[in-house]
């Protein structure tokens, strides 16, 4: 009885520690499911070196955080400039720069050289600026352009842009036309109402006019005025154009400059008219040779004269006078090829060439004596060189 109980016992306990075996590995089984250690792997991470898996383990994460981001930027279309201004044909208008696709929201804007006061928005693709008043006709600016600058789900442009373009200048036609209203050509705009207005302008309405010229005709207002072919760079219109640089300080020049269009804009705001009345001179070589001197259309003065021999004829036309002297000196050929030095000759006018109105010492006047100039008695001389302006028209006839 004894030995039985002993087998039994035995038989018992063995099995009672297999059991608490099983037990004990079967909670293992379920804290490692629990933990992740018993997900599946690939046959490669299963055949892979210890030290590569944790090294792939330690370094997948970070790879994964960092380069999906820049993955995405670098696939996005980069900015391009689509478009940007060489000329501007109306400076009141403004100016525009085309991307491929419509501004991004912040986008850094152009700015411009000369500082140009006004406001940049944007319409479609375009950066568009538009002046608070106008650009400078007649000027070239420089637009630089930021390389922040970006378009929209596009990358930034990456390179600062600069580029330049031309404000156009106004056409000889709105040169003349201002010119009359200012009272430097005696000629009045008509044709429709307020045409013929002079008042002040602000100086966009003034730019505006310049380059969408007004349906009118200019008509002389003074009775024999020198002739004026509008659009065209005539004599008068030369005249009227160097008697108003004159009158600014400005250098005398037959061309359109930045310089005289500022001026003419300036004087068109607060309606600044020549205070002078028009003045011109004529010289009839019919006897008795004359001199007249007109002031808007009156003579103001009249005196015999003296015009060029045969050979040394005075050239007629229309001349403005380009240059002044109360004394200078005149050196030249005679018609029987002596020569002359002249020194102190006074009160001189050059319109043409060697060709001046002055005064001179002859025993009489009012028939050819000179070597082409239009002589006067010295104080006749010197009343009419008060009287005239560089820019002042000499019709000989």
């Amino acid at each position: 009885m004894g030995s039985k109980w002993h087998s039994g016992g035995r038989a018992s306990a063995l099995r009672a520690a297999v059991g608490t075996t099983v037990l004990a590995a079967a909670a293992a089984v379920l804290v490692a499911s629990a933990s992740g250690a018993l997900r599946p792997r690939n046959a490669e991470a299963a055949i892979r070196p210890a030290s590569a898996a944790a090294s792939a383990k330690a370094t997948t994460p970070a790879s994964t955080a960092t380069v999906a981001p820049v993955h995405g930027a670098r696939h996005k279309r980069a900015t391009r400039l689509t478009h940007v201004p060489q000329s501007v044909a109306d400076p009141t208008r403004g100016v525009a720069v085309r991307l491929n696709a419509p501004p991004g929201p912040g986008t850094p804007r152009p700015t411009l050289t000369p500082q140009t006061a006004g406001t940049w928005t944007d319409v479609g693709n375009y950066e568009f600026f538009r002046p608070a008043s106008t650009l400078e006709p007649c000027t070239t600016y420089s637009m630089q352009i930021p390389a922040g600058t970006v378009a929209s789900d596009h990358r930034r442009l990456g390179q600062a842009r600069t580029v330049s373009f031309k404000v156009a200048c106004p056409g000889i036609t709105a040169v003349q036309e201002a010119l009359a209203r200012l009272n430097y050509l005696p000629y009045t705009m008509h044709g429709f109402v307020g045409a013929s207005s002079t008042a002040p302008l602000t100086r966009q309405e003034a730019t505006t006019r310049a380059f969408n010229l007004p349906n009118g005709i200019l008509r002389a207002n003074v009775p024999d005025a020198p002739p004026l072919t509008m659009g065209t760079v005539d004599p008068t219109t030369t005249g009227a154009m160097e008697v108003f640089e004159g009158d600014h300080n400005l250098p005398i020049s037959t061309t359109i400059t930045p310089q005289l269009w500022t001026e003419l804009m300036a004087d068109e705001t607060i309606a600044k008219r020549n205070a002078r009345p028009y003045t011109w001179v004529t010289v009839t070589e019919t006897l008795p040779e004359t001199l007249q001197v007109h002031e808007d259309g009156k003579i103001a003065l009249s005196s015999p004269t003296n015009t060029g021999v045969p050979g040394a004829n005075t050239q007629q036309g229309i001349f403005p006078i380009y240059v002044r002297y109360v004394a200078t000196t005149m050196i030249g050929t005679n018609v029987d090829g002596s020569h002359y030095n002249d020194p102190g000759v006074p009160w001189v006018n050059y319109f043409n060439g060697g060709d001046a109105v002055h005064g001179y010492i002859r025993p009489g006047y009012g028939y050819p004596q000179s070597n082409g100039c239009v002589e006067l008695p010295i104080a006749t001389a010197q009343s009419v060189y008060g009287m005239l302006a560089v820019g002042d028209l000499v019709i000989v006839s």
